[in-house]
């Protein structure tokens, strides 16, 4: 191997060693590090891990470092472990940070490693008391080595980016879809440049497709984080605002009507009250979930926010006030019926009010201030009528 090209691909893996251990430091510098982010650095540790094996086999090929049974084959079954590791981080991420709940205990995310942690041991096995199956005695390895390598990656791979481009698809997920997406996207991406790099080992492609794709779902990540309600995973306020102006940038093209629905619980404080901040939230999310399961079942394009405390916000696109008039019922029954299968102790229950709007943002504002009017109208009289 060249010297100049061995220098070239050391320097470009060192490159994105760089680019990941930057991410990897601003992560340690927050505080209150959740589960999903420990999984974050987990995936960023074994990024660097593998780009200095990588490095390591490149002077090994270059003669650098003695080219032997025993080098070859440690390399070879580091990146086995790390690859490995690397996709079963990354799925058990995705997974969690998409709302999957079967993840939330550490036991069933140690049973989800299951298929990492077997590859680890059988490799070791491999190369232990089976060095010939894996290794021929120039150092190379064989198809079997291929075969194990790649075996469990690909399971964690196809299902993750099967189910992350399915979640994407939902329409309770459209806030979130294109962070949905880059996630199922990124570990095919980077498989296709692997696979370019073992046919065509004249450039670093790996590492080029591991930092960009990974600086990209970063970016995506950082930009929910600003956008996305942490509580709910709905819309915020600020994401609110930008909606708004982008419909009004396109009042030109879309002349479709659109009504305002502000949504506010029923004896929201007393919850908190009386059961304390914690239920509050768990009622809070239990309402998020209301609102998007009914949104999903519906026919209508709608955009979900939460607007501030026990208040929400949808803006759907339509002319039929009878089709809002249903979706505010199947998202009073929906509520009611979440919160009677989670066995709480109290009622859940919300007022709605809407109003029709033209797209415009002074219209947005109009229409905003008539569906809360409307709002505590429908409360005033939910009130009288449990009075009389």
């Amino acid at each position: 191997m060249e010297m100049n090209y061995t220098f070239f691909y050391v320097e470009a893996n060192i490159i994105c060693i760089i680019i990941f251990a930057m991410m990897f430091f601003r992560e340690m510098r927050s505080v209150g590090r959740q589960t999903k982010q420990l999984l974050f650095i987990n995936i960023m540790v074994c990024h660097i891990l593998y780009f200095v094996s990588d490095i390591v086999w490149v002077l090994i090929l270059a003669d650098y470092i003695p080219h032997n049974q025993l080098s070859a084959s440690i390399v070879n079954y580091s990146n086995a472990v790390l690859l490995s590791a690397l996709t079963g981080f990354w799925f058990v991420y995705v997974e969690l940070s998409q709302g999957e709940k079967y993840l939330v205990k550490a036991r069933v995310r140690v049973y989800t490693l299951i298929p990492a942690m077997a590859e680890t041991v059988v490799m070791l096995l491999l190369f232990v008391l089976f060095p010939g199956v894996v290794m021929d005695e120039k150092g190379n390895v064989t198809p079997v080595y291929y075969v194990v390598f790649l075996a469990v990656p690909i399971f964690y791979i196809i299902i993750s980016s099967v189910r992350g481009f399915i979640r994407a698809m939902r329409r309770e997920n459209f806030a979130v879809r294109g962070q949905y997406i880059a996630c199922a996207i990124y570990p095919l991406i980077i498989s296709f440049f692997g696979i370019l790099q073992v046919i065509w080992l004249s450039a670093p492609l790996f590492c080029f497709g591991c930092s960009i794709m990974m600086l990209y779902v970063y970016v995506i990540r950082l930009n929910d984080q600003v956008s996305i309600d942490e509580l709910t995973k709905l819309n915020n306020r600020t994401q609110l605002k930008k909606y708004i102006t982008n419909e009004h940038s396109r009042q030109g093209t879309d002349k479709t009507a659109r009504y305002v629905l502000m949504i506010d619980l029923n004896k929201f404080k007393s919850i908190n009250d009386q059961y304390g901040h914690i239920e509050g939230d768990n009622a809070l999310r239990r309402t998020a979930d209301a609102l998007k399961f009914a949104c999903g079942e519906n026919t209508l394009k709608t955009f979900i926010a939460r607007y501030g405390g026990d208040e929400f916000i949808i803006i759907a696109k339509t002319s039929d006030e009878e089709l809002v008039k249903t979706l505010c019922d199947d998202i009073k029954n929906t509520l009611i019926r979440l919160n009677k299968e989670a066995g709480s102790k109290y009622e859940l229950t919300a007022c709605i009010g809407y109003a029709g709007y033209s797209g415009d943002l002074e219209d947005f504002q109009t229409a905003l201030s008539e569906a809360d009017e409307a709002l505590y109208k429908e409360k005033a009289a939910r009130s009288g009528a449990k009075q009389s």
